[in-house]
């Protein structure tokens, strides 16, 4: 039975005065005048000759060169300020700024012991004594993935005129004979002191390495073949010239034999792609970085086309009795919809219970025999792992299909740009197309288990999580997305063969399993969207309800070990934030062997055995009673997708939430729902044992490190938020901020912890949603910090932050903070208004942000030993409810 969760209030009517951190005071060396000039002047003083005095040369022929109208890169040796204005000052159109990794640097430039890059963390967010402690995990610097030659830095992307080289040669002719800067433009001063590289942007930046190894992988292109592509162009300030580009572009597709398939553009999030289908020479042209397509400026990037595809194998079936359900029809709101595959809308586990939207594909493209993801995870969200019986949820949900069959596998149509399938599909939901009402208006939870395969996260958030992150803010909806499903096999070199794979101790096969996706945790990242910084990211846990045996020639890597699964993506997230951000059951896998020079592993289903149980088609004679085992971090997402709508149910069930009306129309609904989920999550007994298995890792900060990557802030356990008992109260306060402010929340503390020296848990959850700067290095515009009284981490002396969850640092990085405190070691007394203090802080370094209200969740749960023969929450309620109705007013 769930219990309700109580609201906390605060005191409105006074202003909270904003914790102020130390300020930075380290020294930010630069590269001295004469080496810039030594290194620099010769490249560039004959640039600006070619491009201003020389008539006999033509520098747009040259892809080399620096030209108008050709996107200029500034590599800049750490992060400097934001440079927009400085770049608007020479007549510089900027078009993007992106972090990135600097080689060669230190062959000529040594930033010594004090790092070049600017801190992060934002005032008020740190320790008051402004340090960087170890428990932050800001000084890891991810040494153990990148080479020693390598140095964090900035890349400053914008579009020069003749003009701007004009004015860029004039300053720089005043650097270098060192006079001072001219007003206006000191901060070129700073940047040529930072200044690795000034060069166009080329075929090596529009075609990623990782594009021409999969273009030329014969398992996705046979030699020859023709292709689809994503062609993204700059988004140019003017949409004259966006026209402009779009034309000439289509026109060399078309010279060139090809085709323009579809074309999108997103303002909000300065996306401009065209999908084009090429022929095969074209492509081999891409893939050797040449031809008019690889060296046409208007073009930014080239990739495969995006897509999720999903196929089984062979389906191991068993069929379900078709009974009625005791629980009778949905009749609460339908807060939850998903956009997948068409689902089986007559299977008898989903009938009756799922409300279809057909946008832009058709019924009539995805025959029922073909409809296996959607009819999972709708699966997996009305009822959860089929293994267990649940109830389902007394609510409809949502599907606005958008994959469909081709070929054996289900993926977004061929001929359209996934984004705008995906775009559609929320716009529909929430604003309504075609001038119809909205299909999905009261929706605040929207489950995402596709992704892009062909889209590993590098450190750039990719379009797919940029428009994840633009429709989560414009229509407050929390997207909840899958991790991603590596497939590819690592290394395990403590095992000379299978057999000996096999023979190994359950603890010694865990470990090895454990460290050899470490190991290869570069090759192992999340698939786009998951960086979407506003989205809820979701790793896959080896846990489900088969009760089978495995035959003694298959192989479990963890037994009853809940690790993440073996093919579930690793964080981290962008600016290194917690990603995945939690961790539910997404289906054991078998550890499938590759032998050879060494023995190389991978996931993989093995469904007559083990998985999550979900409603399945009938291949072959349209039964609808079907269903099938199988696992993933699709799936994993799918459950998380349940649970927030489970503690919909207990938001509806608490009166006090709802007196001014339902909680799901409120524009905090998503963080509240983000806070909740997450609110359940912790590391426990495996995360301790996670962190000693990655003890050759070194630093006991960078075995955390290695444990965030994989499960985020940890397994979430749903009964620690709805579950019923009347040794746990949970309090949730909601509401918005503005760049600046602070809130303080008074918690009460239950009387039962005046005398007790007993154990007591309070865990506090912070989810937000932030507006995205999508041609900024910074992206994400409004950051919160989760501050005690102290101005510090620390709560109330009773408990103290445990060891065992990521590091305070990396949890500042993104929209969701999650902390655990624990204590048993002596009563604290404390007075009649006993309580502590939560304050929350927003902080931008983003222009225009100072009006801009951010909603927010904040979650807080106190929990003590069941030997405390106590109601806490009925202790609780009686001080919280009138405080609460005060703080409302």
């Amino acid at each position: 039975m769930a219990r309700e969760i109580l609201p906390l209030g605060r005191d409105r009517t006074k202003k909270q005065e904003f914790i102020k951190g130390q300020p930075d005071r380290r020294k930010r060396r630069k590269v001295p005048v004469d080496l810039q000039v030594q290194r620099l002047g010769p490249v560039l003083e004959k640039s600006f000759r070619d491009i201003l005095d020389r008539d006999d040369i033509k520098v747009a022929d040259d892809p080399s060169a620096l030209a108008p109208e050709r996107a200029l890169v500034m590599e800049i040796i750490g992060s400097p300020a934001r440079f927009v204005n400085a770049a608007s000052k020479v007549g510089l159109e900027w078009l993007a700024e992106e972090v990135a990794v600097l080689h060669g640097v230190r062959s000529y430039f040594d930033p010594g012991s004090d790092p070049v890059e600017e801190d992060d963390e934002e005032a008020g967010s740190n320790e008051q004594d402004g340090v960087l402690t170890e428990a932050d995990g800001d000084f890891l610097l991810d040494d153990d993935v990148h080479p020693a030659d390598e140095m964090p830095g900035t890349l400053y992307l914008g579009m020069p005129t003749k003009a701007t080289f004009e004015t860029l040669q004039k300053l720089w002719d005043l650097y270098a004979a060192k006079k001072e800067a001219p007003d206006r433009h000191g901060d070129w001063w700073k940047l040529f002191g930072l200044l690795h590289q000034l060069r166009p942007w080329g075929p090596q930046d529009r075609i990623a390495e990782a594009t021409r190894r999969r273009l030329s992988d014969e398992r996705y292109r046979p030699a020859g073949q023709d292709l689809r592509l994503e062609v993204d162009l700059w988004y140019r300030g003017d949409a004259a010239r966006r026209d402009e580009a779009a034309a000439d572009f289509r026109s060399a597709v078309e010279t060139l034999g090809g085709s323009v398939m579809d074309e999108f553009r997103v303002e909000e999030i300065r996306y401009h792609s065209m999908l084009v289908h090429l022929p095969g020479s074209a492509i081999d042209a891409i893939v050797a970085r040449t031809g008019p397509i690889a060296l046409d400026d208007d073009v930014m990037s080239i990739r495969p086309q995006s897509a999720f595809r999903f196929s089984v194998e062979k389906p191991v079936t068993e069929q379900v009795p078709d009974e009625e359900d005791d629980d009778g029809e949905p009749d609460r709101a339908s807060i939850g919809a998903l956009i997948d595959g068409w689902p089986i809308e007559n299977h008898v586990k989903l009938r009756n219970r799922l409300d279809v939207v057909e946008l832009d594909v058709a019924d009539s493209l995805a025959p029922v025999s073909t409809r296996y993801h959607g009819t999972a995870m709708a699966s997996l969200i009305l009822r959860g792992d089929l293994h267990e019986d649940n109830p389902p949820l007394r609510r409809r949900l949502k599907v606005v299909p958008v994959l469909a069959p081709d070929g054996g596998v289900e993926t977004p149509p061929r001929d359209r740009l996934a984004l705008r399938l995906i775009y559609r599909a929320v716009e529909d939901l929430k604003a309504g197309t075609g001038g119809q009402e909205p299909s999905g208006r009261d929706v605040v939870i929207i489950n995402h288990s596709i992704c892009d395969e062909a889209f590993g996260f590098a450190g750039a958030v990719s379009p797919w999580g940029r428009l994840l992150d633009h429709l989560a803010w414009k229509y407050r909806v929390l997207f909840v997305v899958s991790a991603g499903n590596i497939v590819d096999p690592f290394d395990l070199p403590a095992y000379p063969t299978a057999a000996d794979m096999r023979k190994a101790t359950p603890e010694h096969r865990q470990a090895e399993m454990l460290r050899g996706i470490d190991g290869a945790k570069a090759k192992r990242t999340m698939f786009s969207p998951a960086e979407s910084v506003n989205a809820l990211t979701v790793a896959a846990a080896h846990i489900d309800g088969s009760t089978l045996t495995l035959p003694a020639n298959k192989t479990d890597p963890y037994g009853t070990l809940a690790a993440p699964n073996l093919g579930s993506g690793l964080g981290h997230g962008f600016n290194r934030s917690v990603k995945p951000d939690v961790m539910l059951p997404g289906g054991r896998q078998v550890a499938h062997p590759t032998e050879g020079a060494v023995l190389q592993v991978h996931g993989r289903e093995f469904a007559d055995y083990i998985g999550q149980r979900v409603a399945m088609p009938d291949p072959t004679l349209g039964r609808l009673d079907f269903t099938r085992m199988s696992s993933g971090t699709s799936n994993a997402a799918a459950l998380a997708t349940r649970a927030g709508m489970l503690i919909g149910d207990v938001l509806d069930d608490s009166p006090a939430l709802n007196a001014a009306g339902p909680w799901y129309r409120r524009d905090t609904a998503p963080c509240v729902l983000k806070a909740l989920i997450a609110h359940g999550a912790g590391w426990g007994e495996l995360g301790r044992t996670m962190i000693d298995i990655h003890a050759p890792a070194g630093h006991h900060e960078r075995r955390k490190e290695a444990v965030a990557r994989a499960m985020g802030y940890g397994a979430v356990d749903p009964d620690r938020i709805f579950g019923a008992g009347g040794h746990r109260v949970t309090l949730l306060a909601e509401d918005h901020i503005v760049k600046d402010e602070r809130h303080m929340w008074r918690v009460p503390l239950p009387d039962e912890l005046r005398s007790y020296a007993e154990f007591r848990r309070i865990v506090v959850t912070l989810a937000w949603l932030t507006p995205v700067s999508p041609n900024s290095s910074q992206y994400r515009t409004v950051g919160l910090s989760l501050l005690g009284g102290t101005g510090k981490s620390d709560l109330w002396e009773g408990v103290h932050r445990v060891g065992h969850q990521p590091a305070i640092g990396f949890g500042r990085r993104g929209t969701l903070i999650h902390s655990v405190y624990e204590g048993d070691r002596k009563a604290i007394p404390f007075g009649d208004d006993g309580g502590f203090e939560i304050n929350v802080q927003a902080v931008s370094k983003m222009p225009g942000m100072t009006a801009v209200r951010i909603p927010y969740a904040l979650a807080v749960t106190i929990e003590v030993a069941d030997s405390i023969n106590a109601d806490i929450s009925a202790s609780v309620r009686t001080r919280v409810l009138p405080q609460a109705q005060v703080g409302s007013r």
